[in-house]
């Protein structure tokens, strides 16, 4: 029988009523269910587009330390160096980046932003520091600075004022 409601006893249950116990005091597992949820909501707002978060993210990340070697970027950002590989080279393809090895270290890679990558971050630059704040929109503008200090000292990263 189509739209027929299921009884109560086996109707899923809201999250008011899904208890954890001291899970419920566990910040590893509330990190990780605020990062998910964050997640789904910024991509719920993205939508499609020209460029992945996770390419805009090195390209910025490029922009801001022209010359970085792409092992020490891939550290600062948590990705195994094979995925940062494979970041780099979409990024290179589509004209982002440019990579170079340096004559005094053979083994390893610089990268630098093109103009074209410049574009690119002037292009999606403000829609996804839009789109991230609106992701957050329940927590005010103090709790979102709140947010981002904490975080910054769980990463082991310096406070913004400091840098």
């Amino acid at each position: 029988m189509a739209g027929a409601r299921k009884p109560a006893a086996l109707e899923e249950p809201g999250l008011e009523q899904v208890g954890l116990g001291a899970l419920e005091h566990s910040a590893g597992l509330m990190l990780r269910i605020a990062q998910l949820t964050a997640f789904e909501r910024f991509f719920a707002l993205f939508g499609e587009s020209e460029i992945k978060i996770s390419e805009f993210t090195v390209l910025m990340a490029v922009a801001e330390n022209p010359g970085i070697r792409q092992g020490v970027l891939a550290d600062v950002l948590k990705i195994k160096w094979s995925n940062m590989t494979k970041l780099v080279r979409t990024l290179e393809e589509r004209g982002l980046v440019a990579r170079h090895v340096p004559r005094h270290d053979r083994r390893s890679v610089v990268l630098s932003p093109t103009d074209e990558g410049r574009r690119q971050i002037e292009k999606s630059g403000e829609k996804m520091y839009r789109l991230d704040r609106e992701a957050l929109s329940m927590l005010t503008d103090a709790e979102h600075d709140q947010l981002i200090a904490l975080t910054r000292k769980i990463a082991g990263w310096p406070p913004i004022s400091e840098r």
